[in-house]
């Protein structure tokens, strides 16, 4: 195998959107105030809860008849053609975007479980919902992907074209550190189709970043430092090659000094069923610290997301680390853990990226891309692995 070849795309230029070089630890951003900022108990359920009522649940299910009766293509759903009788309704899903990006970054939108969606009405209620929240869907590059199913297929046959590739942290019922989904949208949206049942694992934990970040400012700027620099040497893949190097920096800062976490550890460390290519270059003993101090300071911050079925989670993708136990089917089945996925952006409230690296944050949003919103998940090794390999 040959050397890895860097990508066009790795720079060490200015972190922030301002021409100004970020270095610290007298240019890191001041320390974070206001309602991103929590930890535990502090984000409540009662807060961050959104309850539909039957109405509005009906109203939902309604725009889903009218979609299919007018055989809208499911790549076609937006706040137009997923159209909402209840004004109020409307009003009430766009408001949330406020709080996903300037409030504490977490929300959930609970009753569509009382609708009882087939999996072809549950697509599309999904896009249709989040379309009135945050009215762009991202579309990964790699495999031309828009909405992707977080399930277990550890125990689906293994094509033989398939046998090398592994599946991802998506497809797999292992426990998951705390990430972020690196450069694949501002907002991640998670359907909970099937929580796996009582008692089979696979609990969602969230923490702040920005709490994070707050405390390591503090106590040892040095992290925010190694991870500000671009220099991580992430390993991508290719469909028909071998996979590549591209350097870059896990913290960013927009122009309103957000710190935004950009941290996957599949392309920094390989998995046991995606391991990382030999020839790739290892993390530093500086890096290794960082990603030990910030998962460290995660499972200390973090709380338990309070999860329903039917529910639609949305987490901010910039500010919000996320985490995932280990489940389990019954008797030796596979699990029936099942979540839908999507990766969006509201124009409105988006945070400004910073200047050099905004291709990358803007890539998934591209327009004119072919969306593929799968209502079935028939392909969890090649199409819906991801470039980047993370969950």
């Amino acid at each position: 195998m040959s050397s890895p070849a860097l990508s066009y795309k790795s720079s060490s230029s200015s972190l922030q959107s301002s021409t100004s070089v970020l270095t610290a630890p007298d240019k890191l951003a001041p320390a974070v105030t206001g309602p991103r900022v929590w930890q535990g108990d502090e984000l409540d359920p009662k807060k961050y809860v959104v309850e539909l009522n039957n109405r509005e649940v009906q109203d939902i299910r309604a725009a889903v008849i009218k979609v299919k009766i007018a055989g809208t293509p499911r790549s076609e759903i937006s706040p137009e053609t997923f159209n909402l009788s209840n004004a109020n309704l409307s009003t009430k899903l766009a408001s949330l975007s406020q709080e996903i990006h300037h409030g504490t970054g977490v929300v959930v939108l609970r009753g569509l479980h009382t609708a009882k969606f087939n999996d072809e009405e549950a697509v599309i209620a999904f896009a249709g919902v989040c379309a009135h929240i945050c009215p762009e869907r991202a579309t990964d590059s790699y495999a031309n992907q828009t909405l992707s199913h977080v399930r277990d297929a550890t125990k689906d046959e293994v094509p033989t074209w398939a046998k090398d590739i592994g599946l991802a942290g998506s497809k797999i019922t292992v426990a998951m550190d705390f990430h972020s989904d690196r450069f694949s949208g501002d907002v991640l949206a998670l359907h909970v189709r099937n929580d796996g049942g009582a008692g089979a694992g696979g609990d969602q934990q969230v923490v702040s970043f920005s709490r994070i970040y707050n405390e390591l400012l503090e106590t040892d700027p040095e992290v925010l430092e190694t991870m500000a620099e671009p220099d991580w040497p992430f390993e991508l893949k290719k469909k028909d090659s071998d996979p590549y190097l591209e350097l870059g920096p896990t913290l960013f800062f927009s122009r309103n000094s957000e710190p935004m976490c950009q941290l996957v550890k599949a392309p920094l460390l390989g998995t046991p069923l995606l391991p990382r290519a030999p020839n790739m270059p290892a993390l530093t003993p500086r890096q290794h610290h960082a990603l030990h101090a910030v998962e460290t300071l995660a499972k200390r911050f973090a709380t338990t997301l309070d999860r329903h079925p039917g529910d639609i989670q949305f987490l901010n993708n910039l500010s919000i680390l996320h985490a995932r136990g280990a489940y389990r089917g019954r008797h030796g089945a596979p699990s029936e853990r099942h979540l839908l996925r999507m990766f969006l952006r509201d124009p409105e409230w988006a945070w400004e990226k910073p200047e050099v690296w905004r291709a990358h944050f803007d890539d998934p949003f591209v327009q004119g891309r072919v969306q593929q919103l799968p209502v079935v998940d028939t392909d969890p090794w090649r199409l819906i692995s991801g470039r980047e390999s993370h969950g």
